[in-house]
């Protein structure tokens, strides 16, 4: 796989004279999103109180229009990888691209996030038996933070070995969603460290972007997102060139079972 600075040089290389259209792209997305969260906040806001109804009703809006914000995710990843490879400004319909295939994008996005929850669900459970643990004094603050740090390497494991699955939506479109999560497993074996490292690597531009109240975020999600899509690529390449039995091998326990 390239160096960081190399694929960060690569992103930067391709989004030359098109930050405008992926800043736009951003800001609609980020819009679109934060409508949704609203609604759902709404939900979260109005229980409890005499509006019980209309805080189910905000609910139900808010879970619905989530899932249906599955496919604009997709878009996004779509859009990167168009633009990539064929050296164009980002195209604002790239976004919606997904509702054209809705039911296996939604599936595919579905299942991973279920498996992604299964593995964080215990780990949330530990963290709030350790929070009662410190509010009565049986845990120390120190304890409590190693306690988290432990409980989020498995979930982060599982995010980074499902990390291809968008992509390989796009290019694969003729696989079932177990054989998409499936194949992004065996791609990022020996290769979640690389991909972990290199979204480190922009710590510095995440704390510059909160000092310009987020604003910053408009030009540092696309230069992200561009550097994981030359990650993407360049990953692809060798999984094709080597085969699946000759990539990297680190031992992985996943919940999806190979279909072979």
């Amino acid at each position: 796989m390239g160096k960081i600075n190399d694929l960060k040089d690569q992103a930067l290389a391709t989004l030359r004279g098109k930050w405008g259209s992926f800043i736009g792209l951003t800001f609609i997305f980020i819009l679109l999103y934060g409508i949704v969260q609203f609604l759902a906040q709404c939900g979260t806001i109005f229980q409890g109180s005499s509006f019980t109804t209309l805080a189910v009703v905000f609910l139900i809006i808010g879970g619905i229009l989530g899932l249906l914000m599955l496919p604009m995710q997709y878009g996004y990843y779509v859009a990167y990888l168009n633009s990539s490879r064929q050296d164009l400004p980002a195209d604002i319909g790239d976004l919606f691209c997904g509702y054209k295939r809705f039911g296996h994008v939604i599936g595919t996005l579905l299942l991973m996030s279920i498996l992604i929850f299964a593995v964080a669900l215990p780990c949330v459970m530990l963290a709030v038996i350790a929070g009662v643990g410190f509010a009565n004094g049986s845990v120390s603050y120190a304890w409590l933070i190693c306690l988290m740090v432990l409980m989020m390497i498995p979930v982060c494991i599982f995010a980074l070995a499902y990390s291809m699955v968008p992509y390989l939506l796009h290019d694969d479109k003729e696989l079932f969603a177990g054989d998409i999560l499936r194949k992004s497993r065996m791609m990022m074996r020996g290769h979640k460290w690389e991909l972990f490292l290199l979204e480190l690597s922009f710590i510095g531009w995440m704390l510059l972007g909160v000092l310009t109240l987020f604003i910053g975020y408009l030009w540092l999600i696309p230069y992200m997102q561009m550097t994981v899509t030359k990650f993407y690529e360049q990953l692809r390449a060798e999984y094709e060139s080597v085969g699946e039995e000759e990539m990297p091998v680190q031992e992985e326990a996943l919940p999806v079972e190979d279909n072979e």
